[in-house]
């Protein structure tokens, strides 16, 4: 925890926090001679991505709360994912859609 309190108080993330260890996963019927037959994972120090989570949720929280973020900011918030967004896409759409065929009503934007 005072690791945490002291990043928090002097604004910063610690450089060896930020390093990770690529592991090589082969690719199924793959040859092992070539380069692209392998897949990188980054193995990040399980303490900095606690940090990061924690700083982020820092952040967010009062701007979630005070509504400074957009309901159309899909990414980089919790809940929110890639799906959800193109769910959203394809709703306004559909009722763009549905007032351009209702002739005689009105758009009150």
């Amino acid at each position: 925890m005072e690791l945490f309190n002291k990043c928090l108080h002097l604004g910063t993330f610690p450089d060896p926090l930020k390093l990770g260890n690529i592991i090589l996963f082969k690719k199924e019927g793959k040859h092992e001679d070539e380069a692209s037959s392998y897949r990188p994972i980054s193995l990040l120090p399980t303490i900095g991505k606690v940090l990061e989570k924690l700083l982020t949720q820092m952040r967010n929280y009062p701007l979630e709360r005070l509504k400074k973020i957009s309901d159309d900011q899909y990414g980089f918030r919790e809940g929110r994912s890639t799906e959800l967004a193109i769910h959203h896409l394809i709703k306004k759409s559909m009722m763009a859609k549905r007032k351009i065929l209702m002739p005689g009503t009105l758009n009150r934007h």
